[in-house]
Formats: structure tokens, C-alpha cells, sequence
């Protein structure tokens, strides 16, 4: 294969994930530098998207390429972007909704075993022990269409 993202196939590509934190982007505060520096809004294509009436910016994840430069830029520290391998796109186990935090499997408890959970903030220790222990359902990714019983199990 050639340069990287050149020759590759589509499936081969790395999935990005773009978390924008709703409580501290603030576009109406700002001069918008997510939008403005962005190599491939400056293309023509949308990747990362601000209207004046939107509350957060809005980041396409298959057309982001994973430069980092709209998280060096926001002047707010409200976007990351975070780079995984393209295998995980299908074992998603939850996701909040486009643009926020992703929880890729589950830990498995073994019986007769203590099962701990040990980690920075935000990676899903919580909302992994929600979903084992019942208390939340999980919708495998799909936040806008979430999947019945059946289709969990």
C-alpha cells in the first residue's frame, strides 16, 4: 500500500470518534477556530459544521481525518478527537448520541471472581456497570434507532 489513506480501502481506514462537551462549547462566544482551521472544511466538504443557532459545533466523523488541529484551536477545550481501530465499529456497545461518548464491549464477569473497573473519567467504567448490572439498556451504537430485547440478546 501506498501513502497512508491513499490506497486504502475504505474498511481499512482508521474510525475516529469526535466528542464535542455540549457544556463548554459555546460557538456565539467564539471565532469559531474548529470550523475556520479544519484542513478539510478548507476543501469544500462539511466536516465540521456551526450554524448560528446550533447550542455545540457538529463534527462528521467519516470525513474527519484525525489532524487534532480543532482541538488545539477551540478556545474552549471542548473537542476530542480520538483515533481506533476499524475493527471496533461493529462491537459498539452504547453511545449518548452523535458526537459524545462511545462504549465499545463489556467487561465479563467470572463467577466466584471479583470484577474491577479501574481508569480515567469518561471512559465508561459507570455506564459499563449500568448496562451489566440492568439498569440501562444498551442500544449498540444506534442513539437515533435503538434495537429491541431481541436484538441485544
Amino acid at each position: 500500500m501506498g501513502k497512508k489513506g491513499k490506497d486504502e480501502a475504505p474498511d481499512e481506514r482508521k474510525l475516529r470518534i469526535a466528542i464535542v462537551s455540549s457544556d463548554r462549547c459555546k460557538p456565539k462566544k467564539c471565532k469559531q477556530e474548529c470550523k475556520k482551521f479544519c484542513p478539510v472544511v478548507r476543501t469544500g466538504k462539511l466536516c465540521v459544521e456551526v450554524t448560528k443557532d446550533s447550542k455545540i459545533c457538529w463534527i462528521s466523523e467519516p470525513l474527519c481525518i484525525g489532524c487534532g488541529i480543532c482541538v488545539k484551536k477551540c478556545p474552549f477545550e471542548a473537542i476530542s478527537i480520538i483515533n481506533l481501530p476499524k475493527d471496533l465499529a461493529k462491537e459498539t456497545t452504547h453511545r449518548y448520541g452523535a458526537n459524545t461518548f462511545k462504549l465499545h464491549r463489556l467487561p465479563t464477569p467470572r463467577p466466584g471472581q471479583v470484577l474491577g473497573l479501574v481508569g480515567t473519567n469518561g471512559i465508561g467504567k459507570s455506564t459499563a456497570l449500568k448496562i451489566l448490572a440492568g439498569k440501562q439498556k444498551p442500544n449498540l451504537g444506534r442513539h437515533d434507532n435503538p434495537p429491541d430485547c431481541q436484538e441485544i440478546l
